[in-house]
């Protein structure tokens, strides 16, 4: 099969799109968690409102990233449930920046607030279906990218 009938389920922008709407719920929503009375006063609480915000985290991580990725880009988020604002998932593809490298694809998104920061994620495929792989910002005063080892 050509990897073009492999991609049954969605393009590498699609994979890209779903992951940053995930996250920036998760983002969001956790923040404000993080914000509120019983978050901050209750140790109990907080445990579990941490776990639960990890086991969300899990799971758009493992439905996006590939299997190794987990272990390394997403180690740093799911240790320190990090969030911020305004969001950093508040991205958008950019449109015509899905390319093609080798086995893999590169796909182009801009932070909509704050920072005016791009982001290029690196894709390949796995069992079908484009995976996330690593995540690599445009640094303006180098002009090129830099690889991120979190995401």
């Amino acid at each position: 099969a050509t990897v073009e009938t492999e991609m049954k389920s969605m393009s590498p922008a699609e994979r890209v799109q779903t992951f940053i709407n995930q996250m920036v719920v998760w983002e969001a929503g956790f923040h404000a968690e993080k914000k509120s009375d019983h978050y901050k006063h209750s140790t109990e609480y907080r445990c579990r409102a941490d776990a639960d915000a990890k086991a969300r985290l899990v799971d758009i991580f493992s439905e996006n990233l590939s299997a190794k990725s987990l272990n390394t880009l997403g180690a740093a988020r799911l240790e320190t449930l990090g969030t911020g604002r305004p969001p950093e998932y508040d991205q958008t593809v950019l449109m015509d920046t899905e390319n093609r490298f080798g086995t893999g694809w590169t796909v182009e998104t801009r932070k909509t607030k704050g920072i005016n920061q791009r982001y290029q994620y690196i894709l390949n495929m796995e069992s079908g279906t484009p995976k996330i792989s690593g995540v690599n910002v445009w640094r303006n005063s180098a002009e090129k990218w830099e690889h991120r080892n979190a995401i």
